[in-house]
């Protein structure tokens, strides 16, 4: 760790003055957001500093400084952070958005849906509705094109509407909600400047959206809480609906509460597989060899049956192709932070108010800890290799205290699609398919995955 030395701020550009100078900003940063923070990064270093009229904003992506902000110095900084408080408009106040004793309280009554013994429940649904989507493949013929976004994002919501709603939840619900989850995301990443009140076009949609999340969400709360079953549930609407703070005073979660806390393991448990599957498909294509090395670890583990929950400690090489196309792709590409305290980051002082940004993407491809970075490698995620490597300087679900409550699920997940989609089906790219990216909430295809399936 640095010392603290004596300049009062990092490196970083001057004040923006007035508004030419801040839309000169903004519309450069919209147009390329990744482009343009590499150039700040090779202009002022790892950390830099831009001011702002309210404590201004530290950049950052070298492990160590994360590791300040995410692990030692985890309670000096809270969520609160400007890109959180437009996240509440529609997740409200779930695990992603709150902080403190709010935050600890509901991290705890949601942990157990996330406990081991629950995993291979979860496991089978998420190898039968794969299985239905396999099925789909090789109905189509021997070859067939395919947006491979729109396919694993329409797996995902099954897994994810399965696992969440058990079976109380048609399909058509389950698109709906991820409409509203796709209207926001749309919202959030599209500029606006307009007035509050305006109805616009794109504000008018999101309502909407909402509208129809909200009715179909607190359907399915109100019929569990008035109509409880006869049989055992293991969904984990079940779970949140009977959760009981046993640690604590021995409540239970409100309506509102298990609503936000649903919406926001519907957003995780969704969108971040569905992207980083898309991306792993996109460098498979590009990268046969790794995909023909996949292939011969599913056949000699798995052979002709569908793969299992036991299984995936036996197919280290499926997991290292996620990992590694999470480096290249992270679906949470930066971490946003707000300081509540005086503190510090690489020895610089961080003022009480000042934001921090983290940016994972950076981190992942730094040669210093990655060679040759933008090479597709699954080899970097051997246990041996992964030993090797500074704290956090790979971290697609977080770190610290606050990390991703889900990883676990997530994984089992990608991995289980990945395998018992690879172990029937190639992939190769579509003509003129390229792997531009868009950064919305997380990191998605500019244009779309076209890629073409065919029959192994």
């Amino acid at each position: 760790m640095s010392a603290v030395v004596t300049e009062k701020r990092p490196p970083g550009p001057p004040m923006r003055k007035g508004v030419v100078g801040s839309l000169r900003y903004f519309t450069a940063f919209a147009l390329d957001p990744i482009g343009f923070v590499a150039g700040r990064f090779r202009q002022y270093g790892d950390l830099y500093f831009t001011p702002t009229n309210d404590g201004g904003l530290y950049v950052i992506k070298h492990p160590d400084h994360m590791r300040e902000v995410l692990v030692t110095r985890a309670s000096s900084f809270t969520k609160e952070h400007t890109a959180f408080t437009m996240l509440q408009r529609v997740l409200g106040e779930g695990l992603l958005t709150t902080d403190g004793d709010t935050w600890t309280r509901q991290r705890r009554m949601v942990q157990p849906a996330f406990a081991p013994s629950r995993m291979a429940g979860y496991a089978q649904i998420m190898t039968g509705e794969t299985r239905r989507t396999s099925d789909s493949w090789k109905s189509a013929g021997k070859r067939s094109e395919r947006d491979m976004s729109d396919e694993m994002t329409s797996l995902t919501l099954r897994i994810v509407g399965r696992t969440l709603f058990g079976h109380d939840v048609p399909d058509d619900d389950i698109r709906a909600v991820g409409r509203a989850m796709d209207a926001f995301q749309r919202s959030l990443s599209t500029p606006d400047f307009l007035p509050a009140w305006l109805p616009t076009p794109g504000r008018r949609e999101l309502d909407r959206s909402m509208r129809k999340l909200n009715a179909i969400i607190h359907g399915l709360i109100e019929a569990r809480q008035s109509k409880p079953s006869a049989e055992p549930r293991s969904d984990l609407l079940e779970m949140l609906v009977t959760a009981v703070d046993v640690e604590g005073r021995g409540g239970t979660l409100s309506v509102k509460e298990v609503r936000d806390q649903l919406v926001t393991l519907f957003l995780a448990g969704h969108e971040t597989t569905s992207n980083a599957l898309t991306w792993t498909w996109a460098l498979l294509a590009k990268n046969p060899g790794s995909e023909r090395a996949l292939h011969a670890e599913l056949d000699a583990v798995l052979g002709d049956r569908a793969p299992e929950l036991a299984d995936l400690e036996r197919l280290p090489y499926t997991e290292q192709v996620i990992a590694e196309a999470m480096r290249l792709y992270p679906p949470i590409y930066v971490i946003a932070r707000r300081a509540s305290e005086d503190t510090e980051v690489g020895g610089y002082p961080v003022p009480r108010g000042a934001e921090v940004i983290l940016w994972v993407y950076m981190a992942h491809r730094d040669p210093r800890f990655f060679p040759d970075p933008e090479a597709f490698r699954p080899e970097r995620f051997t246990k041996e290799a992964v030993a090797q490597l500074p704290k956090l300087a790979y971290l697609p679900f977080g770190g610290g205290p606050r990390a991703c409550i889900g990883k676990t699920f997530a994984m089992m997940e990608a991995r289980l699609i990945l395998a018992t989609l690879a172990q029937r089906h190639r992939v190769a790219l579509a003509s003129g398919q390229s792997l531009d990216v868009r950064p919305r909430i997380t990191l998605t295809p500019k244009r779309g995955m076209k890629m073409v399936v065919s029959t192994r």
